[in-house]
């Protein structure tokens, strides 16, 4: 039987109040992992987390839960794009999210991150349309400070050195020629990697007062994509995924760990 059909139908009156991901409160845990892609937040689910189950399915919005070192872990997708990832940043601060990372996938700008490697967001360029609709474009789109540390502390401790820190590019059109001109530009500024989300997914975080972070499995190269050849890298995709998710994972302990010792009252 497809799992689907077992799950509650999202025309609920109730569940539309979280528009995007139409879960209750209760159903999404503290802490968070958002995949773009569907099928990974199902994988990360079914290999990652114990006893995972499926909560909801709403469009391209999945979300699943279950358990990681003692941890209570949610997965959602957040689909393709930056206002889908607002949304579903908006929704789960409604049913009391604690953090959230971002787990994705992006083409490298520099030679020096290959395929494969990791690239920890310490800021992304706001080149999308939906952060604007929050706050100037002046405010800055960046990740909390602890949890993007806790995400490197992870990739440290689990022994992987093909990861990198740095800024990263955020944008509506995959392939673009304004893009693609402004590329010699953006890579000696120091952007290490362009997708579709981390900006948005900061800013509205930001809005919300709900910590934020991103990780990034590189995949290939942006100037491949901007010169239409936008077949990745699958197998050293697919490697980094791996890397990426345990990380991120490990990282959700560890700043669940740090936030009970500096809060052991629980207050």
């Amino acid at each position: 039987m497809n799992w689907t059909t077992a799950l509650p139908s999202p025309h609920d009156e109730e569940r539309a109040k979280a528009r995007a991901i139409r879960c209750l409160p209760g159903e999404i845990a503290p802490l968070v992992l958002l995949p773009g892609d569907p099928d990974r937040a199902r994988m990360i689910s079914e290999k990652w987390l114990d006893d995972g189950k499926p909560v909801m399915l709403n469009r391209e919005f999945h979300s699943y839960r279950g358990g990681y070192k003692g941890i209570d872990v949610s997965v959602v997708s957040t689909g393709l794009g930056s206002p889908g990832a607002a949304m579903v940043v908006q929704d789960l601060a409604l049913l009391g999210a604690e953090a959230a990372i971002r787990v994705g996938t992006a083409g490298a700008g520099k030679d020096s991150v290959a395929p494969g490697d990791l690239v920890i967001a310490t800021g992304a360029v706001r080149d999308e349309g939906l952060s604007r609709h929050i706050v100037d474009i002046s405010f800055p789109a960046v990740p909390d400070a602890d949890l993007a540390d806790a995400l490197y502390g992870a990739t440290r401790k689990l022994g992987f050195d093909r990861v990198h820190r740095g800024v990263v590019h955020t944008s509506d059109a995959f392939q673009s020629p304004i893009t693609k001109a402004q590329l010699p530009r953006l890579i000696d500024a120091g952007v290490l990697a362009f997708e579709m989300e981390a900006s948005a997914v900061f800013i509205k975080a930001a809005s919300l007062r709900l910590p934020a972070a991103c990780i990034l499995a590189i995949d290939g190269y942006v100037r491949h994509v901007q010169s239409h050849d936008v077949t990745p890298d699958f197998k050293a995709r697919d490697t980094a995924i791996q890397h990426m998710t345990a990380a991120a994972l490990d990282a959700l302990v560890a700043f669940s760990d740090q936030r009970r010792r500096n809060n052991p009252e629980g207050g």
